[in-house]
């Protein structure tokens, strides 16, 4: 597990804001007006300040059941399936929420081991005062576990359906139609979507999947699951996965509804090589919005998914948790915005559509 944050806290004591002024090379008026969250510090000043309280090992027990400090878990970006800028709008999110209440904010990249979740269930032991925020991580054992100590812990970007646990993510099933729905729009009938093998498809995309199946139906066109064209949803696989399937006998098709940005990307590079145009042949949509989607050519249309909002509102739940432990658990979807550029265009006849 690799730590991005704070040196280790040291064992938790009062410490007076005089020493950690000397240690922060400040004045202690600076010191309590950080503490006390007062406006008009910097944001750099406020952090160094954070910081140096923290490496003294200062905790506030003032104020009983106060979020005294967060961990924040995301998985490795070697693992990650989404471009990781869509997981680090969620890590400013929280870190704006989290210097506004005076919390401080350790997080740590992760990989799928034992170790690292023996490290992420060793910051939560015996210590109501720190929260755990997992993103993207829906590992169900770890979660479970996390919920036996009574830790206060909220899932980003994840979700375990029949779990008691605070859940923040996109609306992925309201996502997945409103992506197809558009292409539907265009006249567009014959419809491929790229996502995730079955087999390791996490419940976000499997969501995605059944807008773009409930869209189908909608507009009376049957689900084939001929149109399934699964990868690993980074760029270079999804590339291969597309020169693979045009490199065979396929069913025709007009549109590409990629589950996120990355594959997108992948699979226009894919077609554009095969001398198709984007969007005159074939019309391709997204879904994150990453930054890279508007200097495609052409510009790519995507789902926008507000994954700041989403960190906001998880560190704002996590301080209320800590004075309502007892609160009962939500679960809260955030609608994402299509955002329209220039792979959407209207269908021509040459791909004729299917019987209603």
């Amino acid at each position: 597990m690799k730590n991005n944050a704070s040196p280790h806290l040291l064992a938790m004591r009062r410490v007076s804001q005089r020493a950690i002024a000397k240690h922060a090379g400040v004045s202690p008026s600076t010191v309590s007006r950080v503490l006390n969250n007062v406006e008009g510090i910097s944001e750099e000043l406020r952090d160094h300040v954070l910081k140096s309280a923290a490496e003294l090992g200062h905790q506030d027990t003032a104020t009983p059941g106060k979020l005294q400090q967060l961990h924040l878990f995301t998985p490795s970006y070697a693992t990650m399936k989404a471009p990781h800028t869509f997981h680090v709008n969620i890590l400013d999110g929280v870190a704006a929420e989290c210097r506004q209440h005076g919390i401080l904010l350790n997080y740590s990249v992760v990989e799928q081991s034992a170790a690292d979740r023996a490290s992420i269930l060793a910051q939560a032991r015996g210590r109501p005062e720190v929260g755990i925020l997992l993103v993207s991580i829906d590992d169900r054992e770890l979660i479970e576990e996390l919920l036996n100590l009574k830790t206060s812990v909220v899932l980003i970007n994840a979700e375990q359906r029949d779990l008691a646990v605070d859940t923040f993510l996109p609306n992925n099933f309201i996502g997945g139609l409103q992506a197809t729905r558009h292409l539907l729009q265009h006249g567009h009938r014959c419809i491929l979507h790229m996502t995730e093998p079955e087999s390791k498809r996490r419940s976000t995309l499997q969501r995605r999947l059944a807008g773009y199946r409930a869209a189908l139906e909608e507009a009376h066109i049957p689900y084939d699951p001929a149109f399934l064209l699964e990868s690993q949803l980074k760029v270079d696989d999804a590339h291969h996965m597309m020169q693979t399937w045009l490199s065979r006998l396929h069913p025709p098709f007009s549109a590409v509804f990629c589950a996120n940005d990355a594959s997108a990307i992948g699979v226009m590079r894919a077609l554009q090589e095969a001398g198709k145009r984007i969007p005159e042949d074939i019309s391709v949509i997204g879904y994150d919005d990453v930054p890279a989607a508007s200097l495609l050519i052409p510009a790519l249309t995507t789902l926008h998914a507000n994954s700041e909002e989403m960190g906001r509102l998880a560190v704002q739940r996590m301080i209320y948790r800590a004075l309502q432990p007892e609160a009962a658990p939500i679960r809260v979807e955030i609608t994402s915005q299509l955002i329209i550029r220039q792979s959407v265009s209207t269908c021509t006849p040459a791909v004729p559509s299917q019987p209603d």
